[in-house]
């Protein structure tokens, strides 16, 4: 029996190593795609593990930290989550700003962490299987929605694993963590000015970078998907299954946040931030239990620390307690001691750098001197008195997505036409639930508040009209939105239900933004990246055109090459080796300073520069617009690099010059 056994396995060996040979050798010959692609599907599913780790580890912290909150599971998960993200970042702040930002650090400081929380991972993981039973109760609109609401989060997770390609993710959002893992630290970069901001959702990148990931965009975007699950689950409790996917619906109708997605921008870190602190002001409401007080200054706090407009909520969230709670003034310092004990680490840390704790704003300090402080802050209030008395209707009709500098003067965010037009039905008296009014009462108090202070910034300069700085806001929005629709829903119209009409509205808007999704998605050539058609060099250089032509030429200049860039402000493509031009005034403020053409071009030897690259189409498009920037000599610029030698011209777009004498 021994011997028939032992025959017996050596012939199933046979056959497998038969079948292996086989297979090894003729996809040797008929590769069904390339070494290349099958490399760039390692390294993405490398970068997605790093990041489920990463934000696994928040979750198990958050769990740790909050207290329990019964009957919301999937609000809890993403409470969870939210506030250990926000606590990591604090906790690499430090650490990578002391220590440094090395691989060994970084892995051996989240296996510490992972080892101390492993118990409470299980507890927090254990809350998303809620999702089902949502699923199940939600209807044909809900899951109608549902769909179409992953299908948005699928094609902007494809969009986030491909080269970056969004403005302001090359300028600063991912320039910076790039330059921390450069630098080996965390420390004050002066080249680019938006250092200064709170970079709660840098430090995170900059995390997942030194444990080897490469695509910045999943941290937003996964911040993203626990804030989509968090206003779910927690209008699931409030409302119903069928009316928080509407709340989420009118959020993701707007083009401009779904482009956030997949950006590398902090616009759905401060929906996750904002929907925190709405939803502890709620329990606080329900419990009046000063913890919650605490909790809701925390993500306030936290809030600051994704963008500075976010600070607002410090101001909005005492209104609420004061209004709710009949001047409990207990409550209302326990929340700003919270909101400020958070945001302070990022006003030290400019302060100690700068000089200025909201540097590059308000105050000269660092590299912001008073003549490039009043350049970048001095712009005139935009549009007319109609821009404040009819905000929410202009900021939605008038919003389009900014392209590039001066693509959509204004507004320049497209936010979908669902958070205005259910959000006034809000308006209409219906019966509730205490806890449900609320919630509605909080929602609407921070929706008003926060609209008065957009419309008083943007009549004081030009930069605060601008919607995107307002997306702390966007929670109380949809969840006003919800109760808009759940207002009119069951109101019958001859032989029709409103909510049947306002179901197929709703599922219209959703739908179109979907569809727009995929003509990106198709447009973008990112399907022909993933599916291996397409290098990531020619996926870069047929979205950014010449631009990608031009890092590439700089990225091939000799190790010694440092490069001072005129009207450029996207600095990605060659960091460390150059230095942006992030406020475009590099010219019209060194000029001013130095007094001459030949001693500003001096000046920039004298600093250690060997190029000029010159953004000519920049900088005749800044000079021709006079109404959004300030005015230069254009012939006294172009006349003063043509002293210099030309080492390339891309198609006049960009010229490259030397230094050297």
């Amino acid at each position: 029996m021994a011997k028939k056994r032992k025959s017996h396995s050596l012939g199933v060996a046979l056959i497998l190593i038969w079948l292996t040979f086989g297979l090894a050798f003729y996809y040797a010959f008929h590769r069904p795609f390339t070494p290349g692609f099958a490399m760039q599907i390692l390294f993405a599913s490398r970068d997605l593990a790093i990041t489920t780790l990463l934000f696994g580890l928040a979750g198990a912290l958050g769990t740790r930290a909050l207290p329990a909150i019964s009957g919301m599971p999937l609000a809890r998960f993403a409470a969870r989550g939210a506030l250990g993200l926000g606590a990591l970042s604090l906790i690499y702040l430090v650490v990578g700003s002391t220590l440094g930002t090395g691989t060994l650090l970084a892995w051996g400081l989240w296996l510490l962490l992972a080892i101390w929380l492993r118990i409470d991972f299980v507890i927090w993981w254990g809350d998303a299987s809620a999702f089902s039973s949502i699923w199940r109760s939600s209807g044909k609109l809900g899951q109608t929605t549902a769909v179409l609401c992953q299908i948005i989060f699928g094609a902007s997770l494809f969009i986030a694993l491909a080269p970056p390609l969004q403005f302001d993710a090359l300028v600063y959002h991912l320039s910076l963590p790039k330059m921390y893992l450069a630098e080996g630290r965390i420390a004050y970069v002066p080249e680019i000015m938006y250092w200064g901001f709170p970079q709660l959702t840098h430090m995170l990148v900059t995390w997942q970078g030194a444990m080897g990931a490469t695509h910045g965009a999943l941290v937003a975007w996964g911040m993203g998907l626990l804030a989509a699950i968090g206003i779910l689950g927690h209008m699931v409790i409030r409302l119903s299954p069928r009316r928080a996917w509407v709340a989420l619906a009118a959020l993701l109708c707007g083009s401009s946040l779904v482009t956030a997605l997949a950006s590398a921008y902090v616009d759905w870190p401060s929906i996750l931030m904002a929907w925190g602190f709405i939803l502890m002001l709620d329990l606080w409401s329900q419990k009046r239990d000063p913890r919650f007080a605490i909790w809701a200054g925390i993500f306030a706090g936290f809030a600051f620390g994704t963008k500075y407009t976010a600070g607002l909520l410090a101001v909005l969230g005492a209104l609420v307690i004061v209004w709710i709670g009949k001047r409990d003034w207990r409550s209302v310092l326990l929340f700003l001691r919270a909101a400020l004990a958070l945001a302070l680490p990022w006003l030290v840390r400019n302060a100690l750098a700068t000089g200025n704790p909201f540097y590059p704003l308000l105050l000269p300090g660092g590299e912001m001197d008073a003549l490039r402080l009043g350049y970048y802050q001095g712009f005139a209030a935009q549009g007319n008195w109609l821009d404040a008395v009819l905000l929410p209707f202009r900021a939605t009709w008038l919003g389009i997505e900014a392209g590039h500098i001066g693509s959509a003067p204004g507004y320049e965010t497209s936010l979908g036409p669902l958070l205005l037009g259910l959000g006034v039905l809000a308006l209409i008296p219906s019966v509730e639930k205490k806890q449900t009014r609320q919630l509605k009462q909080i929602a609407a108090l921070i929706a008003i508040g926060g609209l008065l202070f957009w419309a008083i910034g943007g009549r004081i300069t030009g930069h605060l009209i601008r919607s995107h700085l307002y997306y702390s806001l966007f929670p109380s929005f949809a969840i006003l939105a919800a109760f808009g629709f759940a207002a009119v829903e069951k109101i019958k119209l001859s032989k029709f239900r409103t909510g049947r009409i306002l179901g197929a509205v709703v599922c219209l808007a959703l739908g179109l933004t979907t569809l727009q999704t995929g003509i990106n998605l198709i447009n973008s050539g990112v399907l022909q990246f993933w599916s291996g058609q397409i290098s990531a060099e020619t996926y870069v250089e047929k979205n950014l055109g010449v631009y990608a032509v031009v890092m590439k030429a700089l990225r091939e200049l000799p190790d010694e090459a440092r490069v001072m860039m005129l009207w450029e402000t996207r600095g990605y493509g060659c960091l460390p080796d150059c230095e942006p031009d992030e406020v475009i005034d590099r010219w019209p403020h060194d000029l001013a300073v130095y007094g001459t053409p030949n001693a500003t071009i001096e000046s920039w030897r004298a600093a250690g520069y060997t190029h000029v690259l010159y953004y000519a189409l920049g900088a005749r498009f800044i000079y021709e617009d006079h109404q959004h920037f300030h005015a230069f000599d254009l012939a006294e610029l172009e006349g003063a690099l043509s002293s210099l030698t030309l080492v390339q011209d891309f198609n006049s777009d960009y010229l490259l010059y030397s230094l050297s004498e």
